[in-house]
């Protein structure tokens, strides 16, 4: 591994999602392995308790990672959580010139392409097939992907996704946790703001409750988006949810190469009594861990927020 090969890969890592823009990772880069860390700093202690969704969204850098070395040529060694008295270090991996897993290489190409859309999804159908090989490269990481088709049960997931926007909102310390992620002026991570309105947003964000509003539109969007659906996982422990973050990714990446993307219905799971029932509901036998709604943006997305390497990654000399 060369620095500018490690440079880059980390870049295209980088480039996963993560709930607020809060790129919630940090990478240790030795000579013979690249170390993923959690970075609980940046997380989310009201909405995300238990860094469920952290690690997902590292996850999802990981198999950023995974992809950007299989499109240079690289086969790759992966640990997950490799040492149980650092549960912050989520995954250990090596990179080799070798025999380069095709599928993951072919979804490399999709990684500067994927964006994540807080607004409206055009009506048109998803291409036909899409969502079946969809379904297989969430298989291909160890979690199940399901659709919510059918009047009925969208209206049930609607009224879900509805409560929970009414109940968070309600909740003063979720409106302060979700504001202190608007940032007007600053371009690296977080919630895009103007430097003119960013403040009174954060304001407004923070002290009020607009939980009917929220609750409104998400109902409109689970209604009416060409295709929601439900990422599930056999068990609930830290481990599921790295395989989560890294289905969810592969799931994306595969989408947005038929500039296909995603807009997160994730209030649902952020309230445990509301996740059982979704479960329940949708997912028997499984855990959901990520609810999406998929289909072409309405609008074109704005610029990327992203911190540059130096950030996050950590350099170990020989």
């Amino acid at each position: 591994m060369t620095f500018v090969q490690v440079d880059a890969w980390l870049r295209l890592a980088a480039l996963a999602p993560s709930p607020l823009n809060t790129q919630p990772w940090r990478f240790r880069v030795t000579p013979s392995h690249i170390e993923l860390w959690s970075d609980p700093a940046r997380g989310l202690p009201v909405a995300d308790p238990a860094g469920r969704e952290r690690t997902i969204a590292c996850g999802c850098a990981l198999l950023n990672l995974r992809a950007a070395g299989a499109a240079s040529g690289c086969d790759e060694t992966v640990e997950p959580l490799p040492d149980p008295a650092s549960p912050d270090l989520l995954a250990r991996v090596r990179l080799a010139e070798g025999p380069a897993d095709a599928a993951l290489a072919a979804l490399a190409p999709a990684i500067e392409r994927r964006r994540s859309t807080r607004r409206a999804l055009e009506h048109e159908p998803l291409p036909a097939g899409l969502l079946e090989a969809l379904a297989a490269e969430a298989a291909a990481e160890g979690a199940e992907l399901l659709p919510v088709d059918g009047r009925a049960a969208r209206e049930a997931l609607a009224d879900l996704v509805a409560e929970a926007d009414r109940r968070l909102h309600h909740d003063p310390a979720w409106r302060r946790e979700q504001a202190r992620w608007i940032h007007p002026g600053r371009t690296a991570d977080g919630l895009p703001a103007s430097r003119l309105g960013g403040r009174a947003l954060r304001f407004l964000v923070g002290h009020f409750d607009f939980g009917g509003t929220s609750a409104g539109r998400d109902e409109v969007f689970v209604l009416h988006a060409p295709a929601v659906v439900l990422l599930g996982t056999p068990g609930d422990e830290p481990l599921d949810w790295l395989r989560a973050g890294q289905a969810l990714e592969r799931v994306l990446l595969r989408a947005a190469l038929h500039d296909i993307h995603a807009g997160y219905l994730q209030g649902p799971l952020q309230l445990p009594d509301l996740r059982e029932r979704l479960a329940g509901a949708f997912t028997p036998g499984r855990m959901t861990q990520v609810c999406l709604r998929l289909g072409r943006p309405v609008e074109p997305p704005g610029p990327r927020r992203r911190r540059p390497v130096a950030e996050f990654a950590e350099f170990v000399p020989a």
